[in-house]
């Protein structure tokens, strides 16, 4: 791999935090105009909050947050040196290296999901090549309602179409999709996209054990969902590993009816795309800073999977357990994670 000048795009310093008002209280100092870090670069703040008006660097998300762990995953990098007002709807943020853009839209009654997608796509994906960031690497999606309708009426398999379409117009390739969550948020809440691109060019990671997504049979839709497994982006210090939403699928089937089940093969597949990554670039290491995002259909599930994960995952880690719907009806979890790639000291005398 070559060595890239670019900043990392990772949180700050991986803290499992229990106590909900304690990370509420550090989010809110890192976010403080008066006492921004000179790390913060944007954050996802989840629950039903309104973002500052005037801060591009914090997106509203319509999730239910559960339990304890970090009420607003911060993302950090250089200090943003253009940042731009968060207006109705949408704002962004820039570094030297990374950009973020973010845009939030209401689906009315009979709302094309697909053309409202590819619209979105093809907006923020534009603007980041313009603004000189040609590189997506990390998209989140939250769509409302995503398990209505059925077959190709579903709206995930709406939204797979209308995102396809925008990559295709751009003239993006598989090899060039990003690392990727698309989960569903409450009836009536904004379909809400946000991307992250760099200057430096990102290696996707794809998992032996699963099809990849965009080789997905016509089963799942006339246009399969469009992203990489994960996507390892170089930094100065190594590179930070883009883990998208991941679940309990094997090939490209699902795989299990229970949650605990589900869960294990769920934390296999991700054990597979980090053991992917460090044999793809022997020259990096795993580093400790590591965040993981679990989203879980049904928040009765919250107990057995906190346990699990925080075993499975690294003591640690930082998590945070939303309450999400899955993309497809019969998945009950999907994990997310940031994970930190430091490179190998030499060896003495080398």
């Amino acid at each position: 791999m070559t060595a890239s000048q670019a900043g990392t795009l990772l949180e700050p310093s991986a803290r499992s935090t229990t106590a909900a008002t304690a990370a509420e209280a550090d989010a809110a100092r890192a976010f403080d105009p008066g006492a921004r870090s000179a790390s913060s670069f944007f954050a996802l703040r989840f629950g039903q909050h309104d973002s500052p008006r005037d801060d591009a660097g914090i997106v509203p998300v319509p999730l239910r947050r559960l339990g304890g762990g970090r009420s607003w995953p911060i993302w950090s990098g250089s200090e943003a040196a253009v940042r731009g007002a968060a207006a109705a709807g949408g704002g962004a943020l820039s570094t030297p290296d990374h950009v973020v853009l973010h845009r939030s839209v209401a689906l009315g009654g009979g709302a094309d999901v697909g053309a409202v997608a590819r619209e979105v796509y093809r907006d923020l994906l534009t603007r980041a090549r313009g603004l000189g960031y040609p590189h997506p690497v990390r998209i989140w999606n939250f769509v409302p309602d995503i398990n209505r309708g059925a077959g190709d009426a579903e709206t995930y398999v709406l939204f797979n179409a209308g995102r396809k379409a925008a990559f295709d117009l751009l003239g993006f390739a598989p090899a060039r999709y990003p690392a990727a969550t698309g989960v569903g948020s409450a009836p009536g809440s904004p379909l809400t996209v946000i991307v992250a691109a760099s200057r430096a060019e990102p290696t996707p990671i794809e998992n032996p054990r699963q099809t990849s997504a965009y080789l997905y049979p016509r089963r799942y839709g006339p246009r399969s969902p469009a992203f990489a497994r994960a996507m390892l982006l170089p930094d100065r210090d190594g590179a930070t590993l883009f883990v998208s939403g991941t679940a309990s699928i094997v090939g490209h089937e699902s795989q299990h009816r229970g949650i605990e089940a589900q869960l294990a093969e769920t934390l296999t597949n991700i054990a597979q795309l980090l053991d992917c990554a460090a044999a793809k670039f022997p020259g990096l290491r795993p580093g400790a800073r590591r965040h993981w995002q679990v989203y879980l259909r049904d928040p009765a599930d919250l107990a057995v999977v906190e346990r699990e994960v925080r075993s499975g995952l690294g003591d640690g880690a930082a998590v945070s357990f939303l309450q999400a719907d899955i993309c497809r009806r019969e998945l009950l979890v999907e994990i997310e994670g940031v994970c930190e790639f430091g490179r190998h000291a030499p060896a003495p005398g080398a």
